[in-house]
């Protein structure tokens, strides 16, 4: 999974670099299609804002963002965010899919 860590108009520290890569990566084990993470820091004037952007293979990307007093804060909302919405979205495909071939011969 290919992660881009980028800030707009601010200095992020390579700690604070660390933990999103950290916390973009454990997103696959919610939805293992997964093909890139963007995670982008923004500094306004009075708060500090993180926005999430996840690729998945053969569907649209999801896109959750946070707005907190400081960073950490406003990163571990959105993988939060991002975490449920691609949780919510893993359980909808499968439950639409057909039983297994032996479970259907079993019910016969």
């Amino acid at each position: 999974m290919e992660i881009r860590i980028t800030s707009r108009h601010t200095h992020i520290s390579g700690h604070l670099r660390e933990r999103a890569r950290t916390a973009a990566n454990k997103l696959s084990k919610y939805e293992p299609r997964i093909s890139a993470a963007e995670i982008v820091f923004v500094a306004e004037r009075h708060s500090k804002k993180v926005e999430g952007i996840v690729s998945v293979d053969y569907g649209d990307p999801v896109v959750a963002s946070a707005e907190a007093d400081e960073f950490p804060t406003a990163l571990r909302r959105s993988i939060d965010r991002l975490a449920r919405q691609l949780r919510r979205r893993h359980e909808r495909r499968r439950d639409h899919q057909a039983p297994k071939l032996s479970e259907a011969l079993v019910e016969e």
